[in-house]
This record gives structure tokens, sequence and C-alpha cells, in this order.
């Protein structure tokens, strides 16, 4: 044999491509397995998240003759508005003017939450870009101070708080739910202050030397710079003041005129009684449900940005 067809050879057995180890698609196979059984405990516990949910809102259109006549949930109801109509309608606690209680806890909860929200969310925020863009004497000892300071549960001055307002006459009004909201959050502040630190004090150097002064730079600046952060501590304010049950309970002493949603909601079976009215109650909590429900739907985009604190905005 010739040495050019020894050489051919031995090209030619080099170029065959050697046999896959059979043991290579075992990690598949295992990465496979693993990926079925993660979305399986993923999907049971999506399951008994959500079954809460499904029980009261399928109930909420359940028809009072079904439930007296199974006496047992139905998971397949007949569906029927009728028990969000009766919210309205059947309340025995209506007021003369013909609004019912759910209506006036709602609108009640509306004007007491959000004015103290709105303002609060501006003092913070002025509070907030003062520690972070402007310099003054003492500037970290007294953010040091702020921040211990909301570390003391807000509980333990409950009654304190309450024989205050009791001694100033406040008990029995609004004033004691709205007037501490005014003056912001620590919490707020802080939160703020870490978004803000994100934002070049070039920009706000320019606009100073351009002739804005300080407050003119936060409202016409740094608002818009920062919405996704307002939008996200507005959400976080919102929801903490609507599900507010203790401050109403403990503040208004049964003034009806200033029911909030949550205190009628704690009263629902007490003002729906009799049987099969299991319906009523839930369809109470939908209602009560649906705001916030509507609201993060519509800013989630801008929510989700806000949490995400710490971003440059180079």
């Amino acid at each position: 044999m010739s040495t050019e067809t020894l050489q051919a050879e031995m090209k030619g057995t080099a170029a065959q491509p050697a046999p896959a180890a059979p043991c290579a698609a075992k990690p598949k196979k295992r990465k496979a397995v693993g990926k079925i059984i993660g979305y399986t405990i993923l999907i049971i516990y999506c399951l008994f998240l959500f079954l809460p949910m499904y029980t009261i809102l399928a109930t909420s259109f359940t028809s009072q003759f079904q439930l007296t006549s199974t006496m047992s949930f139905v998971w397949w109801p007949e569906f029927t508005i009728q028990p969000y109509i009766d919210v309205f309608e059947q309340d025995p606690y209506a007021w003369s003017n013909g609004i019912s209680s759910f209506a006036l806890g709602f609108l009640n909860t509306l004007w007491i939450t959000l004015i103290p929200l709105v303002v609060g969310l501006v003092v913070s925020g002025l509070s907030a870009y003062s520690f972070s863009k402007l310099e003054f004497p003492g500037k970290e000892k007294l953010f040091v101070v702020e921040v211990f300071m909301s570390m003391i549960p807000l509980g333990a001055f409950g009654i304190i708080s309450y024989i205050f307002y009791s001694m100033i006459g406040w008990t029995g009004t609004v004033l004691p739910l709205i007037v501490p909201g005014l003056f912001g959050s620590v919490g707020t502040m802080f939160f703020l202050r870490m978004y803000f630190d994100g934002v070049p004090k070039q920009i706000f150097e320019a606009a100073r030397i351009d002739g804005l002064g300080q407050f003119g730079c936060f409202f016409r600046m740094m608002i818009p710079l920062a919405v996704p952060a307002f939008v996200a501590q507005f959400i976080f304010g919102f929801v903490g003041g609507y599900n507010s049950y203790m401050g109403p309970l403990l503040y208004l002493n049964g003034q009806d005129e200033y029911i909030t949603l949550q205190l009628f909601l704690s009263r629902v079976s007490t003002v729906f009684t009799g049987t099969g009215m299991e319906n009523v109650h839930c369809a109470a909590a939908v209602l009560g449900m649906l705001p916030l429900i509507i609201i993060y739907c519509f800013s989630q985009k801008l929510f989700i940005n806000g949490i995400a604190v710490g971003g440059g905005k180079e």
C-alpha cells in the first residue's frame, strides 16, 4: 500500500464523528422531570391560593333559593346578580336620602383616605428631596433619628393617642384619621429619598443657575422624574387607608354618618340577617375588593417600576 493511500484512509477515519455518549440524554431528562415537578407544585399552590377567592366569588353569584335548598357550597351556581343588587337595595340602615350603607362607607373611605394621603405624599416628598439634594448642618444625624423613630411600633401608643385626642375633643370626629397623615410618613420619606438619590444632582444645579427655586425644582422636575415612586407609595398608602379598621372603630365612636367601608363590612352579617344571606355577604366582600383590583390593574407597570428603587437615571 502506498503512502498516499494510507494517509487518505487515516484522514477518513479521523473525520468520522465520535459516537454520542449514552449518558448525555440523562441530564436533559432530569431537567425536564424537574420542570414538570416544579410546575405541578406551582399549579397546586395556585389552586389553594385562589380557592378561597373562587368560593367568595361563586357564592356571590348564587341565588338565595339555591343556597337554602342545597345547604352547602355550590361549586357551579346558577348565575345571578341579585345579591349585588341586595347590597344596595335591602339595607335596613339606609339613610333617608336613599344611599346605602355600602355606598356611604365607600365614599367616606375615599375622602378620609385620599386627603391625608395626597397631602402626606407631598410633605414626604419635600422632606425626601431635602435630605437627598440639599445640604444643611446635621442632615445625616437628623435622618438617622427619623429612621430610628419609625422603628417604634405605633401600636404601643394606641391608648395614649386615644386619651390625647379625647382630651382635645377630637374623638367622635374624623380629625384623628386625617390630621396625622397630613404630616407625611417616615417610611414614605425613606423610600422616596432612595429613589431621589438615583436622580443626578447636576440637572438641579443647572436649573438653579437658570433661576428655578427649590420648590420649582421639586414640583416641576423631581415629581415628573419620580412618578413611578410616587405611584408606588400612593398605592401602598391607599391600600393601608382603604383597609384601615381599628382607627375608624376607635375614633368614630359609632358615628354612622362617618361610617367607613371596613366598618360596614365588619357588621354586614348583622345588617343582612336570615338564612341564605351568605351570597349577599360575599357580594359585599367582592365589591369591597373591586376598587383595589382596578387600581392595581391600571397602575401595575408604574407600580412595578416604582418599587424597583435605586435605578440610576443618567
